[in-house]
């Protein structure tokens, strides 16, 4: 009986620690929000996409973002590009090349088809998991 009580506890320690874990670990993936906490002119009605992982390169006219299954996704920057360094708004993507490898950015586009960049955040979102429904928030909006 006590061999079945010690390997119980484990199993549960284990299945806290993984839950704990999770949300932390996820640096990258893809999100669709049918609601924005800001508005922005080049978004007209309608959800959006936030796509989140490091950047594998970036250029004046091109980001590419990788995640570890060796998918990258492809953004396209412009002059209406919103840049966000923490909370300031900069003037281009050039901070973007200061970037750690292994640091998530984040990035919105009108959906999954658009792949222009509306805003480029230097931070991941925040995704948390508490004892509800997962909670997805964008970085906030830079001024």
């Amino acid at each position: 009986m006590r061999r079945f009580s010690n390997l119980f506890c484990s199993v549960i320690m284990l299945l806290l620690a993984l839950s704990a874990v999770s949300p932390a670990m996820a640096q990258q993936g893809q999100y669709h929000l049918n609601y924005l906490p800001f508005s922005l002119a080049t978004l007209k009605a309608g959800g959006a996409l936030a796509t989140y992982s490091p950047i594998n390169s970036v250029d004046g006219q091109t980001l590419l973002l990788r995640d570890d299954d060796g998918i990258v996704y492809t953004f396209t920057l412009d002059s209406e590009t919103v840049y966000c360094q923490g909370d300031n708004r900069v003037a281009n993507w050039v901070y973007l090349r200061t970037l750690k490898k292994k640091t998530t950015v984040t990035v919105l586009t009108k959906d999954d088809e658009n792949t222009k960049a509306l805003v480029v955040w230097d931070k991941p979102p925040s995704i948390t998991t508490t004892s509800g429904p997962l909670v997805f928030t964008l970085p906030p909006m830079c001024k």
